[in-house]
């Protein structure tokens, strides 16, 4: 007499619960990814506003010691990636920052400005370009108004 087949507990995982861990995977998938790349730009422009706040300081304390913004009536251009110090403005790129910069100033008898433009890598507000700012300081000695103090505008 033949016994009847013994029935064997399978200790693996069926194809309907690897489908539903799956479809679980891909939701948090779904929701995660965006809001990774939207961390990922706020703290880029966080990174870079931080920069230009420490870059306005420098021009700040280097007109008061000097009575004209740096560099005085030239321009500095600062690559992207590259290692620059900056004592006048008491500033150090480190190399492999993601963003160029490009300081202009002008002191003559009439104003003093200076004007700070990032060229950024990134697209933080969604219009298809890569962004860019500017911070700039205007004084009128002539009348001593202070036409614009430590703006910063987005270009684009």
């Amino acid at each position: 007499m033949r016994r009847p087949a013994e029935k064997s507990t399978s200790k693996g995982f069926t194809l309907v619960e690897i489908m539903i861990s799956l479809a679980i995977l891909g939701i948090l998938a779904a929701i995660s990814i965006p809001n990774y790349k939207f961390c990922k730009d706020k703290a880029e422009v966080a990174s870079m506003l931080t920069t230009l706040k420490y870059l306005m300081d420098g021009e700040d304390f280097y007109f008061l010691e000097n009575d004209s913004f740096y560099p005085q009536s030239g321009t500095l251009n600062i690559p992207k990636e590259t290692a620059v110090e900056i004592p006048e403005l008491a500033y150090n790129f480190s190399e492999g920052h993601k963003n160029r910069y490009r300081i202009r100033a002008r002191s003559n008898r009439y104003r003093d400005y200076y004007q700070i433009t990032v060229f950024c890598d990134f697209d933080s507000n969604g219009n298809g370009q890569d962004d860019r700012f500017r911070a700039t300081t205007d004084i009128r000695k002539r009348t001593g108004v202070v036409k614009k103090n430590r703006e910063i505008v987005q270009l684009r």
